[in-house]
């Protein structure tokens, strides 16, 4: 073989290799495409050539990008044979918070037909990462300066401190005056729980011999049909007794809790819960107390989304890291979950919450009807023992709104002992 043809050869294959690296370096492909153009306020760093996905699954990519007027238009190719419904949404999705952009297609209905290419749809737009950063921090920079100058919420929040205060000093003065009959009471209770001891011991020896006929009292019922009878009273005085030593053990175990809760929304302002909860036993209670109480005279500040001056009424159980709860929710039925996430941890601290409630709303707000049920979710972080903070998202269905919460709570044993007292009262009518 001559030296002239090796070179022809070799320039021969240099040729081809050249012709598949610029075929593969410039994109090319021998699929066939048909371009669809989008429209956005903001396509948040969207790059060209992104890949194109319909319902998760790339279909197509990025041709260009260009400005036109006050919107973006993304123009894209999609493979052919891949059919787009109208009604389709269009948006700019992210691989992750910080990862690559692309084109997310939604697919729209059938019965609306095909796009046809080189049609130019609208795109749905969605707030950058950035900016809804911003906002937040704008939100949290705003409550901030709200609660160290004297404004409206920091205002509010003494209002109800001042009538916590109030309400705190005429219980102190109740408990004060009762004090002294409340430890008279609990000395008798317990010298009556000493005397019903030695009664039943008595009672079971005076039954043993009654059942070996001695004594006068054997002797008085060697009748059978009086023994027997003898025998079932003192039988249901034994019971008597044990039920009247269950009662006082319960009075022991209760715990009463007062707990008082400021919400406030940029939207309506403040209003305030404060009720009184109550622990029959370990993981089960029961509260009772005003919701919306903080607007005494009825005067809306702003729209009023909510009724003021409502009851609150329900029961509770704890299961672990839940609870759950159900009954009257500011006025209607209603119930929720909570879940401690990090419960039996160090940083047990955290609560979440989602709470539905005004089932069969039919209020009319704002020229329109409220029709859907209110649902509510949010979190709690307790700051320490006796006060917790946290946000809610309420009415995610009608109208979302924003609350920041402060929630103070503390035990009173004198109110248990109270009510304990009344529960033995009532037991003895």
């Amino acid at each position: 073989m001559s030296s002239e043809i090796k070179v022809g050869i070799f320039v021969i294959i240099g040729a081809a290799l050249m012709a598949v690296a610029l075929f593969m370096l410039g994109d090319y492909s021998f699929k066939s495409y048909y371009n669809v153009s989008a429209e956005f306020s903001d396509v948040s760093g969207l790059p060209k050539k992104a890949a194109v996905k319909l319902s998760g699954v790339e279909v197509g990519k990025v041709h260009r990008i260009f400005i036109k007027g006050n919107k973006v238009i993304v123009e894209m190719e999609i493979l052919k044979g891949v059919p787009i419904y109208r009604g389709a949404q269009f948006l700019v999705g992210s691989t992750s918070v910080i990862g690559s952009k692309f084109l997310q297609i939604n697919q729209g209905s059938p019965e609306q037909g095909l796009l046809q290419e080189g049609e130019i749809v609208a795109g749905s737009d969605i707030v950058p990462l950035d900016q809804a950063v911003t906002r937040a921090l704008n939100s949290v920079e705003g409550l901030v300066n709200d609660l160290r100058k004297d404004g409206r919420m920091a205002s509010s929040i003494q209002e109800i401190l001042d009538n916590l205060r109030g309400v705190t000093s005429e219980l102190h003065q109740m408990v004060v005056f009762s004090r002294p009959h409340i430890e008279n009471s609990m000395e008798k209770i317990e010298l009556i729980t000493a005397r019903l001891d030695e009664i039943l011991q008595k009672t079971d020896q005076l039954v043993a011999k009654v059942n070996n006929g001695e004594g006068v009292a054997g002797a008085l019922i060697s009748d059978p049909k009086m023994k027997d009878d003898v025998s079932s009273a003192v039988a249901s005085l034994k019971d008597a007794a044990n039920t009247v030593k269950e009662s006082l053990g319960k009075v022991n175990k209760s715990r009463t809790f007062l707990q008082a809760e400021y919400k406030y929304s940029p939207d309506v302002g403040g209003k305030a819960d404060a009720g009184l909860k109550l622990y029959p036993r370990d993981g089960r209670y029961y509260y009772a107390g005003g919701a919306n109480i903080l607007n005494v005279k009825d005067n809306h500040k702003g729209t009023e989304y909510e009724k003021i001056n409502t009851v609150d009424a329900y029961m509770g159980w704890e299961l672990g890291m839940f609870e759950v709860y159900g009954g009257i929710l500011r006025g209607s039925a209603g119930a929720g979950l909570k879940v401690r996430p990090l419960h039996n941890t160090a940083w047990d601290r955290l609560t979440l919450m989602a709470e539905g409630s005004e089932f069969s709303r039919d209020r009319l707000i704002e020229d329109r009807y409220f029709d859907s049920p209110r649902y509510d979710i949010g979190l709690n972080v307790d700051v320490s023992k006796y006060i917790s903070v946290g946000v809610k998202a309420t009415d995610l269905a009608e109208k979302a709104r924003v609350n920041y919460t402060l929630k103070l709570y503390f035990e009173d044993k004198d109110i248990a002992s109270l009510l304990g007292l009344a529960s033995l009262g009532a037991m003895a009518k």
